[in-house]
């Protein structure tokens, strides 16, 4: 600094010999001299320009020859060390205010006289200076009239200090290699590969643009992956969130302090969080060309999946996509979980395909959890795995509490051992398919498919609840009358942001009266016809595509396509509970906690009702009222009013008769 600032005293003292009085020279002692020599000048420029390292040495690669730019940078450095420079300047050139003219500095570069051959050096010298120093600060018309100064940044940058610009360092982060390995959990060989493609285009065509576009979902491991490649090419890095240029009304000045930084600092921009918007592809060409133009380092980009950049780079465009699927997973859960819960990583990620920074987040709570005293097993993982998910993705499903397990639901073996098959297919998804080598030969068809048949209130929908809490998995009922809509199309793009929403939470699907969206598809007769059916493709390819569990209830087996049941993995038919499975219901349906009377009779209210469980369900619930509104426990004839109510509401035709013994109770 003290030599560029010497340089520019000299060129100072040159350009005021004989043009002022001597007094003015022995005013300002520590900035003129009257013994100097233009080729002083010339042999402090060329010792800077021969260093190799330092920051003012990367300041004045800039200049390059232009005299007219080393002789700004020469009167600003000047002007900020020394307090005589500022008078001295306004004698030469009056009004320059806070900074420095290129007219200014043109003639202290040796330009007098008549200044047209000065004119091509200073229009060169003025595209560079608008880049090191940022917007003119004087209204001036003429470009060579304007005034050039440091701005903070640039002064900390002078002064060796470590900080990043004001102006964007609340969304921007710097990172330098430390020698600590960065953890790429899943994705080590991708990042290997990326590394040595990047060094072969450095190496093959230095200096060019070079763009890595990293694509993933957001928290993916984006910037570990930027991180990692950059710790293979000792690349420091300037990262900078995307949202930051599109929420600001002036991005090319931002673009320009950032590409600055990067320039002097010798560092690698990273933009993170690129995501689809109006001007995501305009911003985009921008920094590439204001990139392309001032560094010689990569430019790294991380986009969302739906962002499409590789036709609009500029340059060699590296590519890398986080890698995902229950392998990733399982890398992930192996990496992050603590050695003593590692034994559940491959149950956990075949259940479970969340982020890189969705791991973490889960392993932090689980931190949190264990300090705090509590249990922490595979159904609390799941659990926090759940509340990371919950960002407000899942608008047309509704979040489902599973209120019974397995030993709850009463049916016949050979449902019950289907039940449990289910439970293999989720539970030894990963040593199947990944263990051994199934998934590539099975490409699609992995959906956990289940249709659930019967007449309504056989136990369909309490079977889902149970299956869900023996996985430990969080159901979600789709709301058809949200899904399902008259206008074309709009049907299947609520199906598809359905379905891709729970590719990456890996939730249960119910659809409960599946016959909405599965009916037979008909002849076409007109469009109406025509578009319904497509709605049924669709619906028989997302299904084949899924990776997860869908639940699909109907009362009519005979409504649903025969294209679906060749899709559907397994077929839960229910039945009429039969006498034996109706006394089992009725003595469970109250429950540990309802006092009750002794003269309740299980065995006449199994052999004399014919119900549904759903229906014993409704009678019980009505029972427990009316015993509670009495103040009582709830006896026979409590069951014998509920079960009335319950007949007639639904129009069956009884008679006295068929309440037997107990009918008196009905009179009371």
């Amino acid at each position: 600094m003290r030599r560029l600032a010497a340089a520019g005293a000299m060129r100072l003292s040159l350009l005021l010999s004989g043009r002022v009085e001597d007094e003015v020279f022995a005013r300002y002692p520590q900035v003129l001299a009257t013994d100097v020599s233009p080729e002083e000048v010339t042999a402090i420029e060329e010792m800077l320009r021969q260093e190799q390292e330092g920051r003012i040495s990367r300041f004045v690669r800039f200049c390059g020859d232009n005299v007219v730019l080393w002789s700004l940078l020469e009167l600003l450095m000047l002007r900020l060390l020394e307090d005589g420079a500022a008078p001295l300047l306004e004698l030469v050139s009056p009004g320059n205010g806070e900074g420095v003219t290129l007219l200014t500095a043109a003639r202290a570069a040796g330009y007098t006289g008549m200044l047209d051959e000065a004119i091509p050096d200073m229009r060169a010298a003025a595209e560079i200076a608008g880049f090191l120093f940022g917007s003119p600060r004087s209204g001036e018309k003429d470009f060579y009239r304007v005034a050039y100064g440091l701005d903070e940044y640039l002064l900390g940058f002078f002064s060796e200090g470590d900080w990043l610009d004001r102006a964007f360092a609340e969304f921007a982060q710097t990172w330098t290699d430390d020698g600590r390995d960065i953890p790429c959990y899943g994705m080590e060989e991708e990042v290997e590969a990326l590394a040595a493609r990047l060094r072969a285009c450095r190496t093959l065509r230095p200096g060019q643009l070079l763009t890595v576009l990293i694509g993933g979902e957001r928290e993916s491991g984006r910037f570990t992956a930027a991180r990692a490649v950059a710790q293979h090419e000792g690349l420091p890095l300037l990262a900078v969130e995307f949202s930051y240029l599109t929420g600001t009304e002036e991005p090319k000045e931002v673009m320009r302090r950032l590409v600055r930084s990067c320039a002097l600092e010798d560092r690698a921009l990273v933009v993170r969080n690129i995501s689809p918007s109006t001007d995501t592809i305009f911003l985009i060409e921008r920094l590439q060309t204001l990139y392309g133009r001032h560094c010689g380092q990569p430019l790294f980009l991380l986009a969302q999946p739906e962002v499409k950049l590789v036709p609009v780079i500029r340059g060699d465009c590296l590519t890398m996509r986080i890698p995902t699927g229950s392998q990733a997973a399982l890398a992930l859960w192996r990496g992050f979980l603590p050695e003593e819960e590692r034994e559940m990583a491959e149950s956990l990620a075949s259940k479970m395909t969340l982020t890189a920074g969705q791991v973490q987040r889960v392993v932090r709570g689980m931190e949190t959890a264990r300090i705090a005293g509590e249990r922490v097993d595979e159904r609390m993982i799941c659990r926090l795995c759940y509340e990371v998910l919950d960002d407000g993705r899942y608008d047309n499903v509704k979040r489902v509490e599973p209120g019974f397990n397995l030993e709850d639901v009463r049916i016949d073996d050979h449902n019950r051992a289907i039940l449990m098959d289910i439970c293999h297919q989720v539970e030894l998804r990963h040593q199947v398919y990944d263990g051994w080598g199934l998934r590539k030969r099975y490409a699609y068809g992995r959906c956990v498919s289940v249709i659930l048949a019967g007449p309504p209130g056989t136990g369909k929908t309490m079977t889902v609840h149970a299956l869900a809490g023996q996985l430990g998995l969080e159901l979600y009922k789709v709301d058809l009358s949200q899904v399902v809509d008259k206008y074309v199309g709009e049907t299947e793009k609520r199906l598809e942001e359905v379905f891709a929403r729970a590719q990456k939470s890996n939730m249960i699907l119910f659809f409960d009266e599946a016959d909405a969206v599965m009916s037979k598809r008909s002849e076409v007769k007109d469009a109406k016809d025509k578009y319904a059916n497509t709605e049924v493709s669709f619906i028989l390819q997302r299904i084949e595509e899924y990776d997860g569990i869908v639940l699909l209830a109907t009362n009519n087996l005979q409504n649903i396509d025969n294209a679906f049941m060749r899709r559907i993995r397994y077929v839960l038919n229910f039945q009429m509970p039969d006498r034996q499975n109706r006394e089992e219901i009725w003595r469970s349906a109250f429950g540990q906690g309802v006092p009750l009377a002794e003269d309740i009779d299980y065995p006449f209210l199994a052999e004399r009702f014919e119900l549904s469980g759903g229906d014993i369900k409704n009678i019980v619930l009505n029972a427990v009222f009316y015993g509670a509104a009495e103040g009582e426990p709830v006896a026979m004839r409590h069951i014998m009013k509920a079960v009335y109510r319950e007949n007639t509401k639904t129009r069956r035709i009884a008679f006295e008769g068929d309440y037997g013994g107990y009918a008196y109770l009905l009179h009371d």
